[in-house]
């Protein structure tokens, strides 16, 4: 296990090696259309020779290089083991993607019916673990994995459990799309498939003092919102962006404690955004500067 994540109580694995049957496992669904190429098994392929851990992993087509106007996918739920903390979900990943084909990661809170980006989503905790010269934003808004990397990265995504506990449901999906040009690449490879509970959780966050924090502060195009980690169910209840008049520009119910709002629409000024949580209320002046 990784020493990044720190108080692990709890977590379920897919290694994709026929051991992981017990009823705690994480349980994939594979995409059925006739054009999946998403494959169990072991990789022999030119830069795909072997998995993380022997024998086998996910990988697009175990044996020949991914077509061209390709979308294939796989999907799994994430556990619900308290009502606090955060959960993490880890893999360890080798790219070999040409240009304009990519890699998405997308979740879920309603069985499936909607989908969003993690790259773009507010509701993401964190993620981390790949290499920003591997991330993509295709011409139709696609925001994903491109490029080669050959080196076994672990990929760690994160969302608050509390806000997690709220949901009917979380899934997760791994969708690759390839375009219309033809090329002569692996793909994608996954392995080691985790879920962890966690309290603390260290990557990429210092101790934060104040109870509420909004920041940057000037800011031009997203305001952050963090709330101190407390060991108990903790959630934004509310949080309103409003004018210095009074007026209403923004409400959001049921938010993650790390959170953001995209402030670039509103014109320049002074606005207050009033945090709400299940503990206490705070109100912050804001200022917009384009």
């Amino acid at each position: 296990m990784s020493s990044q994540l720190s108080a692990q109580i709890d977590y379920v694995a897919l290694f994709f090696d026929g051991g992981d049957t017990t009823a705690t496992a994480m349980q994939i669904e594979m995409d059925t259309s006739s054009n999946n190429i998403w494959q169990i098994g072991q990789p022999q392929k030119t830069i795909f020779t072997s998995a993380f851990t022997y024998p086998n992993a996910i990988v697009t087509d175990t044996s020949n290089v991914y077509p061209d106007s390709n979308t294939s996918s796989f999907k799994y739920g994430v556990h619900k083991f308290y009502d606090f903390g955060i959960t993490a979900i880890q893999w360890t990943q080798k790219l070999h993607i040409d240009s304009g084909d990519v890699g998405l990661i997308e979740f879920s809170v309603d069985s499936g019916q909607t989908w969003e980006n993690v790259f773009t989503s507010p509701y993401t905790y964190n993620y981390y673990g790949f290499s920003f010269s591997n991330v993509d934003t295709l011409a139709n808004g696609d925001i994903g994995f491109s490029g080669t990397d050959t080196n076994w990265r672990d990929i760690w995504l994160c969302f608050d459990y509390s806000w997690v506990s709220m949901q009917d449901s979380l899934m997760v999906r791994h969708v690759f799309k390839s375009d219309t040009i033809t090329s002569n690449n692996d793909g994608w490879m996954i392995d080691n498939m985790l879920q962890h509970l966690t309290f603390f959780h260290t990557i990429g966050e210092h101790p934060q003092e104040a109870y509420i924090a909004v920041f940057p502060n000037p800011a031009s195009t997203r305001l952050n919102v963090s709330i101190k980690k407390k060991n108990q169910f903790h959630i934004i209840k509310e949080l309103i962006l409003t004018t210095s008049s009074g007026e209403v520009l923004e409400r959001h119910l049921n938010v993650p404690t790390n959170y953001f709002i995209n402030i670039e629409k509103f014109p320049s000024g002074t606005y207050f955004l009033r945090v709400e949580t299940n503990i206490s209320t705070e109100t912050k002046t804001i200022v917009i500067e384009h």
